[in-house]
């Protein structure tokens, strides 16, 4: 059975960190801004995107987060990669890209405790649960 995410003193330093080095241009990493579902405040969430040949993609491994929410609600955000910030529109392809699930699973080791799929899955087995993992491509605003 998957764990469900929880922050942690632990796990806040490491998205400052990880957002820090977004912000620098190092690593997979961007900041998105969305604006809150609820509070219509700007906020802010470091991501790893992916890419294909269709485009990049934002995937959350810990299913319908605040920032999914967010985008779902408000799917104009921006983007922040090292010294440069663009608009972006996310849509939403949930379910339909399960070899993008499959790639995310791979490559960011730290989501697997989430995900609950066996450690040899095949597109096929992502196929059957990738419903709950939130996809989303990033497209020009």
């Amino acid at each position: 059975m998957a764990k469900e995410y929880e922050v942690t003193t632990g796990k806040r330093i490491i998205s400052w960190l990880m957002a820090k080095m977004a912000r620098v241009g190092l690593g997979n990493f961007v900041v998105l801004t969305a604006t809150g579902h609820k509070s219509g405040q700007p906020r802010e969430v470091t991501v790893s995107p992916i890419s294909d040949h269709q485009g990049e993609y934002v995937v959350s491994p810990y299913g319908e987060s605040a920032w999914v929410l967010n985008v779902r609600t408000h799917p104009v955000a921006n983007v922040k990669r090292g010294g440069s910030a663009k608009p972006v529109r996310l849509v939403e392809v949930t379910g339909e890209k399960p070899e993008l699930v499959k790639t995310y699973y791979e490559r960011e080791r730290f989501a697997r405790q989430f995900m609950d799929v066996p450690g040899e899955a095949t597109v096929d087995d992502f196929a059957s649960v990738s419903h709950r993992f939130p996809v989303f491509r990033i497209d020009p605003a």
